[in-house]
Parts: C-alpha cells; structure tokens; sequence
C-alpha cells in the first residue's frame, strides 16, 4: 500500500499573508491499483490541538471553517450506521426500520455468522451494541420486509472471543434534522497551520485497506487513498511510542508496515539521542538516531536512520507486539516475492526514486523509498533517491550486522553485511 504524506517543507513561503474567512473542503478518494474504491471511513486527527472526527460511508468530504472549527452534518438516510468505525472491541450499530420484524447480522470477513439479533422494531431508528471477538473487517446487514441492506465495519482489536456479542438498546431519540451542525464535534477544532493526520479504510469482499495521509490544509484539495495491496487484517494500522500511525500490508504470512519507522524513542519511553554531528555519529557504540541531512522536514516521508545499536536495544524500537526482523525474516520476505533478482522491484515506491528506478511496480505494497545512508566512517550522509537500506535484528560479528539494500538501478535486494554504527532505515513487522 502506497501512503501520501503531505507536510510542507517550507509552510511560511506558502500560506498566503492573510486568508479570507471561507470554508476550506477536504474531498477524500480512495483508489486501489487504478481503481476507484469507496472508503468506509476517514478518521481525521489534530495533531496540533487535538481532538479528533470521523467521516463514515458514503461522507468523504471534510469541512473547515476558520471561525467554528470543524462542520460536520447529520445524515438520517443510511439504513445501517455504526459509530465508531472503525472500533475498538465494540460500537454501536444504527439501523432504520420501515416496521416489522427486524433481522440483524454480524458476518467476519471469511463469511462466518459471528453475531445475530431479531427484534419486533417499529418504524423508526433502533440502536444494537456490537461488542468483537475478532479483530478484523466484520460486514453488519439487516433484513426486513424483504429488503437486505449491508454495511462495513473494521475492528482493530477483540476480546479474544471467537464470536461475538450484539444487543439489542432500543429506539433511537429523534434525530436533529439534515443539514443541521453536530454538537457533538464541538472538541474538534482547527485553526489555520494546523496539521491533520488521516487514516484511511477501503475494504472489497475479500480485504482490508488503510492509509495514512499528514498535512497541513490550506487550500481546499482532493486527497486520494492510493491502495496497492491488503492491510493487516487483525492490524490495519501500528502506532509508535511517539504517536506516529503506520498503515501496513500482508505479505505472504507476514505483516509489516509500509513505511520507515521515525520514532525517537525506545518502547520504555527512553530517548533515542539524536546525534547531529559526523563526528560523534562516526564513533556511536550505543544507539542512535538522526534525520537525513538532519533535516526533520524530511521524516513523514522517509523516515529516521538509526544505528544497529539502536535496533538491538532491548528497550525495543518497535512498539509492543512488533520488533524489527531478523535475517531470516527479510529472506521469506524476498523469497515471497520471487527471489532476490526480482523482490525489490515490488517492494519499491514507483516515486521518491531517481530515474530510471528500474523494475518498480510496488506489488508488495511496501512502499520503500530511496532515504539514503549515513557513513559508519565519516557520519556523512549520501545516496538520497539512489539507495533504501533496511537493518536487520541479526548480529553478523562484534562490528557488523546483516541488512538489505534496494538500488534505483534495478529490480534486485541484496543482503550482506555493514559496520553497526552505519545509519539505515527500519522496518517494524508483527510478531
């Protein structure tokens, strides 16, 4: 899966002097491979003031305004909504009722009946809780009067229970009435130079898909999900210890994230020092990190280099569940792919590369860009758009450590080994 960051490099040379008090429109798309595909839900988050909203089927559009923050607008005409979606370990479903018996049913994405309710519902709106046991795409439809609605649902963690549980709570209060303003988005606030994050959710018969977009709207603009291949379907999404959201992908039997870890810290909380000067990153025997070229505009699309030191800290890079893979890993992961003369092509982002990046076609989904190194010799740093290298867990001797290497000049990975205090990216897959 291909994520879009979108963090000006230099905002001041592009907000205007003054903007006019309109509205600014956020149109959301999703495409998978050139195809266009509906997205479930967009969870809009500030990452400068905090609080967050959430968009659901068939809204993909997000309203600014400068003077009252966020508009969002109420819509009584879906037969089936669940708020949250997606969810964690439970939400609440809302259906419409024309009269009559009603069927409800949680189906999970291999087609399994996991949950199911029948109620004698008036005409009106009636609300179930549904409570997973299973993370993953679940598919709530209704049944009534001869007419089947469906909607879809994406549970990022369960309760360890192979089904689930789903209650019936009554009807539902009168509604305010189309077009009015929810007062219930009134903690999501925006100020111009703010930065928002967006998270992503497309799913078909068959498969999950996230995304992560940041930015800092100005202007209104269409932003566009663009899905190569499925996310994680018990994990759709990895979050650092800073916060920081990875959307991922299965490959193979493995789940990995689809961008370079930027974290600055350790699992336990611990700082990763940021080591600036050649120098000192030449003679590191602990962990370090640092931005290429130690610009940290460059960090939310190509991540931090560490050290190998850095990896094999027993405090932990990846956050609890994930750790960084090990030589053998990297190898199922090339062998998945065809072997190494041909995995790195479809590991590769088809941008971010230099010409010609021969063989790219990112059919993994994995999205690896061209970051650059930083010298074990010299702490200088080089290579930007020509080479992606990512660090294994596996020791090779007392100075050096395993690691992969991808070329804009081919379609190849190769794997051997580098001094440890050399700068490369890192990759976080599931345990």
């Amino acid at each position: 899966m291909h994520i879009f960051r979108f963090l000006p490099f230099a905002l001041a040379s592009l907000l205007p002097a003054s903007l006019p008090a309109q509205a600014v429109t956020i149109t959301f798309a999703g495409d998978l491979n050139g195809t266009p595909i509906a997205l479930d839900s967009i969870m809009v988050q500030n990452l400068a003031a905090g609080g967050d909203t959430l968009l659901l089927y068939p809204d993909t559009v997000l309203v600014l305004d400068f003077s009252t923050g966020i508009r969002d607008y109420m819509s009584d005409t879906d037969p089936i909504r669940s708020m949250p979606n997606p969810f964690h370990g439970g939400t609440e479903i809302e259906v419409a009722s024309t009269g009559g018996e009603l069927l409800l049913m949680v189906h999970d994405a291999t087609g399994r009946e996991v949950a199911a309710q029948r109620v004698e519902a008036a005409p009106g709106r009636h609300r179930f809780r549904y409570t997973s046991g299973i993370p993953g795409l679940h598919v709530v439809s209704v049944l009534q009067n001869g007419h089947y609605h469906a909607h879809r649902m994406v549970a990022l963690e369960g309760t360890d229970d192979q089904g689930g549980t789903l209650n019936y709570l009554g009807a539902s209060a009168p509604s305010a009435p189309a077009g009015i303003i929810r007062s219930d988005r009134s903690l999501f606030t925006w100020q111009q130079g703010d930065v928002l994050r967006y998270i992503g959710y497309a799913s078909n018969d068959t498969a999950l898909f996230s995304g992560v977009m940041e930015e800092v709207p100005f202007t209104s603009v269409m932003r566009t999900f663009t899905f190569h291949a499925a996310a994680c379907p018990d994990a759709p999404i990895m979050t650092d210890v800073d916060g920081n959201v990875y959307a991922t992908v299965q490959v193979g039997g493995q789940c990995w994230i689809t961008a370079n870890l930027r974290t600055t810290h350790y699992r336990d909380g611990s700082t990763i020092p940021n080591v600036t000067g050649n120098a000192s990153w030449s003679q590191m025997n602990t962990g370090a990190r640092c931005s290429y070229q130690n610009n940290a505009a460059l960090d939310a699309t190509y991540g931090q280099l560490y050290n190998w030191f850095a990896v094999a800290d027993p405090r932990g890079i990846c956050p609890l569940g994930w750790h960084v893979p090990t030589h053998v890993e990297l190898t199922q992961l090339t062998d998945h792919l065809g072997g190494a003369s041909v995995a790195g092509g479809s590991m590769k982002a088809i941008t971010l590369w230099n010409e010609p990046n021969n063989g790219a076609t990112n059919a993994s989904g994995l999205s690896a860009v061209a970051t650059g190194v930083r010298s074990n010799v010299d702490g200088v740093f080089g290579y930007h758009g020509q080479h992606g290298n990512w660090w294994t867990a596996t020791e090779y001797s007392a100075n050096d450590a395993w690691y992969r290497h991808l070329s804009y000049l081919n379609a190849g990975i190769s794997g051997t080994s580098v001094r440890k205090r050399s700068g490369y990216c890192v990759r976080c897959v599931k345990d």
